[in-house]
């Protein structure tokens, strides 16, 4: 039987060079490859060359289902064309076209007999189009934050990627010769994304230090996420500071607001007031004391 054959594209907007890594390295095969939120792909291994076997394990979140997706190569051509046979003997092959510092992926795949037509599309489509965010959330925009480090910018940008949604690790550089900060080879540099923030880590070595001049600040919704967040930078040989700020074990700052209280205080008057003299004895911010307060006298 003749298997119908069908057709996804995206539009990515990143050089050629970017996009063949991210859709061929595991380490960003993970970040992607599931069509919705509640799935994940929690590990992946590629062995990118004709003869060769590429696999990813596919699940949802809660552990209620999960399959391994793997297929063997049967064209590679860098920055062009894959092509591999799925393990129930369907192919499929994805071209890459560059547009100067633009590309379209385009993918071909031979449908299975089990779900309809559109169903298939819609979920490779997703997949594709999660790559594609993916992708560009790593793109360096015109305006990237920059953060110096003596030391461990690659492992600072993957615990942020752990704890924060909208989180990434991008693109790793290394430095081509012996500097102040450090030795050939070494990892100079790091992009990540940050609850939606592009940024640049720099191992510079230990001539600059962090301060509280600079902070990320993490708006959250309920107390569960207020403690999630403070607890994993403060666990993690992080410190406590006053008014909801706090610091992880790099030294960087960060403010875990409840949304509440910054709404409270763009009130103005009294009821800005007494949320802020509530806020002021605290280290994690208590949004039931926060809320108490706002309320009073009302």
């Amino acid at each position: 039987m003749k298997l119908q054959k069908v057709n996804i594209e995206a539009t990515i907007n990143a050089p050629v060079e970017k996009v063949w890594r991210c859709y061929t390295e595991p380490a960003h095969i993970i970040q992607w490859n599931f069509a919705i939120a509640d799935w994940c792909c929690p590990r992946a291994s590629n062995d990118l060359r004709v003869g060769g076997k590429y696999f990813a394990r596919m699940e949802a979140k809660d552990g209620s289902f999960g399959f391994d997706f793997e297929a063997v190569y049967d064209e590679v051509i860098p920055h062009q064309t894959l092509t591999y046979t799925m393990s129930d003997g369907r192919r499929s092959s994805t071209r890459f076209e560059a547009q100067g510092n633009r590309t379209k992926v385009s993918t071909t795949f031979d449908a299975e007999s089990e779900n309809s037509i559109e169903m298939q599309r819609d979920g490779w489509q997703a997949i594709l189009d999660n790559f594609k965010a993916h992708v560009e959330r790593l793109t360096l925009k015109k305006n990237t934050v920059c953060l110096w480090y003596e030391r461990g910018a690659e492992e600072a940008a993957r615990f942020y990627a752990s704890v924060f949604p909208e989180s990434s690790v991008g693109e790793t550089t290394r430095a081509p010769s012996n500097s102040p900060s450090g030795n050939a080879g070494e990892i100079l540099t790091v992009e990540f994304v940050v609850a939606g923030i592009p940024c640049v880590g720099l191992n510079g070595g230990p001539h600059f230090k962090q301060s509280e001049a600079f902070s990320f600040q993490i708006l959250t919704e309920d107390q569960e996420e207020t403690d999630r967040y403070w607890n994993a930078i403060v666990g993690n040989d992080g410190q406590e500071s006053q008014c909801g700020w706090c610091k992880d074990k790099w030294g960087v700052s960060w403010q875990i607001t409840p949304r509440i209280l910054p709404e409270a205080m763009s009130l103005g008057g009294e009821t800005a007031k007494r949320a802020f003299e509530a806020m002021m004895p605290m280290r994690k911010i208590d949004i039931e004391i926060i809320a108490k307060a706002i309320s009073a006298n009302s």
